[in-house]
């Protein structure tokens, strides 16, 4: 077992003691108490505003549970602990209850469920109502983010897949490349040789200079015209080729472009101011809901207290089992104001308040399922904005790129034009010549002018292969894609098993504790009582999981069967709702950031077990308050520090 200074908390890191002071606050005027490290009973009889100190505790440590007083404008609750105040503040204003200050957690999701183990916490209603307890256990874990890191992750692996794909058929080429950049560099090494010996023997033909000269510069004029002609065919069959690429792809893109409904930025914004105001609505009526729940609450345990101790009560009757079941016609003297009120009047009202409770919870969740609508509708319109406007981008850049190939196309049918004029009338200027062309020095030349076109041409061939061998040697390293492909992988195997892994440990911390428990606590005729986690991953989401309650129960006879929480005592209810906030307070490591836990309305369970779980739970917690009867803390009060309920107030 761990020790009383709380699971994972460093000694140094906690004070001994705590200082609380309380302002107006449930039930409680103004009291100031400390709480010392360790285990605390606040000792008293029921309506004593024990549950009023706890719901105030709660509140300062984060949670939703603290109520202000119903005949004040404002109320606070201070906590300093570790040389640090903690604050929260409520004051009445005319759209409800507006609660403020600087509590010790921000996160109720972690206070309400496994540091306030009082009546209504939820874990403790859950298996009171026979509820699926995974929402309660899984209620801290962000799933949602969760998925959308998932979802994230896949879009990059099958882009990161993608890319390799392309690299690993882009290298496959390269051995072919190569071979053919080696052959284009021995044939123009060959052909430079030819030039060489070609200009050799010219040299030797060379009896008449000047005719020799003119006669090899016109054919160089004629050469570098065809050399011309060349470059420009080839650029224009490029231009081609980019136009009738380009020439079908503003008709997508504008198909594309009305495949995709129009909005506006006003749409935007009008889905947006509507969801504000749908979740500031939502925001006021689950305060409403908690009042008016909060009020239901209070009044009930006033009707309780009347009923079963009998101070409130000014009817006399001399019957006892009146006394122990008060008509609808005994008179309740309000403990606020001295008022008096039939029993039968005030349950009315009751029962009228909860009605409006319920069709308050019936509006939040409609306002609930509106929200969402509005949140996927917002989406749906940003995309469609997004999309038109990149479409449109898009279209207007193909339109200029082909606008710009046409005007480029028809420069380049001019010049082959003109180009063509020019070697027609060299060729005639070469004609003339006869007597050069009909010895062997016109034949060098025209066969060197022959052998530098065809140079030309292999060099252009060598200069596109060196190109594409560079761009294949400039993608990405095909190792470097596969560690990232891996680690992506490895991250998406723990993302999916994050949420798995916690509701394993769920399970596993709650069936550990409720074994040790049930033994502690010696119930005879409850053999065991397991959770067990149902459901599978299904395309990366994890769907369908619930948390099954099993109570296995042994007859005098030593037959094991399994039976219902129906069936379970209060008192056994009430530890197997106090094991499962015990096992989420250790699994989100709730003593890391609020190493307080707090218990009440125990009478269900006799003193002796209530005694053997108090020091049970305080072997995981540094703070551990707990609300008891007299009768219930007589034989431990020497053990615990103890504050009684007449220091409350």
């Amino acid at each position: 077992m761990m020790s009383t200074t709380g699971a994972g908390t460093d000694e140094t890191t906690v004070t001994d003691a705590t200082r609380i002071t309380v302002t107006n606050i449930g039930g409680i005027g103004t009291c100031s108490l400390t709480i010392r490290k360790g285990e605390t009973l606040l000792t008293g009889r029921n309506a004593t505003n024990r549950t009023s100190l706890l719901q105030a505790i709660n509140g300062v440590l984060g949670g939703t549970a603290a109520t202000l007083k119903s005949d004040t404008a404002e109320g606070e609750v201070v906590l300093k602990l570790d040389d640090t105040t903690y604050t929260r503040r409520f004051e009445r204003t005319d759209t409800g209850i507006e609660v403020s200050g600087d509590p010790y957690e921000t996160d109720s999701d972690l206070v309400d469920p496994f540091v306030s183990l009082l009546q209504n916490n939820p874990a403790r209603l859950a298996v009171e109502r026979g509820d699926d307890l995974r929402d309660i256990i899984m209620r801290p874990v962000d799933t949602e983010t969760i998925e959308r890191r998932i979802r994230t992750l896949q879009t990059e692996r099958e882009e990161i897949a993608d890319e390799l794909e392309t690299v690993e058929a882009q290298s496959k080429r390269l051995p072919t490349l190569e071979e053919r950049r080696q052959t284009l560099e021995t044939e123009l090494e060959a052909i430079d040789e030819r030039i060489d010996a070609a200009r050799e023997a010219a040299a030797e033909f060379e009896a008449n200079a000047e005719m020799a000269e003119e006669a090899e510069a016109l054919v160089d004029r004629l050469d570098d015209r065809r050399q011309d002609v060349s470059e420009v065919e080839d650029e224009l069959e490029l231009v081609e080729a980019e136009l009738d690429a380009l020439r079908d792809r503003p008709a997508e893109l504008r198909a594309e472009r009305e495949e995709v409904p129009e909005h506006t930025q006003a749409d935007l914004e009008r889905v947006q101011d509507e969801v504000r105001t749908l979740r500031s609505r939502k925001r006021d009526l689950e305060n409403t809901i908690a009042d008016l729940s909060s009020i239901v609450d209070f009044n009930e345990t006033v009707l309780s207290d009347s009923g079963s101790d009998g101070p409130a009560s000014t009817t006399d009757t001399a019957d006892p089992v009146a006394e122990l079941a008060p008509s609808d016609e005994q008179e309740i003297t309000c403990w606020t104001c001295g008022s008096t009120a039939k029993r039968g009047t005030i349950e009315e009202q009751l029962d009228n308040l909860r009605g409006v409770v319920s069709e308050k919870q019936t509006e939040l969740g409609d306002l609930t399922d509106r929200i969402d609508e509005l949140t996927a509708e917002e989406d749906a319109v940003r995309e469609a904005i997004d999309t038109r406007d990149r479409l449109t981008r898009e279209l207007e850049n193909v339109e200029a790129k082909l606008e710009s190939k046409r005007a480029r196309r028809e420069t380049l049918e001019e010049r082959i034009s003109e180009l063509r004029e020019t070697i027609t009338e060299l060729e005639q200027e070469v004609a003339i010549t006869e007597d050069l062309r009909n010895n062997d020095l016109l034949e060098t030349y025209e066969e060197i002018s022959d052998l530098q076109y065809e140079r030309g041409q292999k060099q252009e061939q060598l200069e596109t292969v060196t190109d594409e061998i560079e761009e294949i040697e400039s993608l990405p390293d095909k190792s470097r894609l596969r560690d990232r492909l891996d680690e992506i992988r490895r991250e998406l195997r723990e993302e999916r098993g994050r949420v798995d892994d916690l509701e394993s440990q769920s399970v596993s911390q709650f069936n550990e504790h409720m074994a040790e428990v049930l033994e502690l606590l010696d119930y005879r005729n409850i053999s065991r009582v397991w959770i067990e986690r149902k459901g599978e991953r299904r395309n990366d989401r994890n769907e369908g999981s619930t948390f099954d309650l099993h109570i296995v129960r042994e007859s005098e006879t030593g037959t094991v069967y399994e039976d219902s929480v129906d069936n379970l005592s209060e008192s056994e209810r009430e530890v197997i709702g106090l094991v499962v906030g015990l096992a989420g307070y250790l699994v989100h490591e709730v003593y890391e950031e609020v190493p307080f836990m707090l218990l009440d309305s125990l009478e269900a369970i006799d003193s002796e077990r209530i005694a053997e779980l108090i020091e049970y739970f305080a072997d995981y917690v540094p703070y551990l308050v707990v609300a008891l009867l007299p009768e219930d803390a007589s034989g431990i009060a020497d053990e615990y520090q103890e504050i009684p309920a007449t220091e409350l107030d």
